[in-house]
């Protein structure tokens, strides 16, 4: 992979500047975060700490998605096990997806909004360097906001471990959501804005489709919490994966369509 020019450090600097003077892409950037890894779990927190244990419902369900070796924990340490194993990995998830979509469509789509991909598409830069450029913008962009979440979270949830007297919550499924699956759904999220940028009137249009992705999470964290199946460390990389070589298929895809007729349409 060639390295990234001057000139596309430039237009990644601008995408940046640009997706912070947005009032409405700053917001999502700093509010989605703060609620999924700060308020919620802070929240269920409070709550598992001061609900009497006789007024939990559904503790056999509960009970079930706690590992045979963690079977020593009462009815607090098991709530509290589940929602940072089971419940806030799919949570979690979802802010690679956002940030990544909301930085794309900022972008791709407001950047032809504000009428400024003309004088772009009009400098010596070639149509692929312009496109390599704003993709990593958006997946860098992305990538810092997931890893100051995960390490706020982490915090969060670690004084819970230590208040419940639980083993750090950091485990092999966390890895691979943090180390490939974040990553996989970062690029998705870049590259559906991307395809859809070329239909889309506006930035809002563009983050309002991007809503369909969030779907097969939210089915992921359903159906785990019914307790139709466990996401262990093995499955979540070969959906990681799965998605990877998506990935790459639509990377090049949208790549060699990025043409002037049709990102100006």
């Amino acid at each position: 992979m060639k390295p990234i020019s001057l000139a596309e450090k430039a237009v990644i600097k601008k995408d940046f500047h640009e997706v912070w003077d947005s009032k409405m892409a700053r917001e999502t950037l700093l509010i989605v975060p703060i609620v999924l890894v700060v308020l919620i779990p802070i929240l269920f927190l409070v709550l598992i700490m001061n609900v009497p244990t006789s007024q939990v419902n559904g503790i056999d369900t509960l009970m079930k998605m706690v590992p045979k070796e963690m079977s020593y924990m009462d009815i607090k340490q098991c709530s509290f096990y589940v929602m940072s194993n089971v419940m806030f990995p799919m949570f979690f998830l979802m802010i690679p997806l956002m940030t990544s979509t909301v930085a794309a469509a900022s972008s791709f789509v407001g950047e032809k909004e504000r009428h400024t991909l003309e004088t772009l598409v009009l400098t010596p830069m070639s149509l692929q360097k312009i496109f390599r450029a704003k993709v990593a913008s958006s997946v860098l962009l992305s990538a810092i906001v997931t890893t100051i979440s995960f390490l706020i979270f982490s915090v969060v949830i670690s004084v819970g471990d230590i208040m419940l007297g639980l083993p750090f919550f950091l485990n092999w499924s966390w890895l691979v959501c943090i180390l490939f699956f974040a990553p996989a759904v970062t690029v998705f999220g870049v590259v559906f804005i991307v395809l859809v940028s070329a239909k889309s009137k506006s930035y809002i249009e563009a983050v309002q489709t991007s809503g369909y992705i969030v779907i097969p999470l939210i089915l992921l964290f359903i159906g785990q919490f019914m307790g139709l199946f466990v996401l262990n460390a093995v499955i979540l990389l070969l959906i990681s994966l799965g998605i990877i070589v998506v990935d790459i298929i639509i990377m090049l895809l949208t790549s060699r369509s990025f043409r002037t007729e049709k990102i100006l349409n």
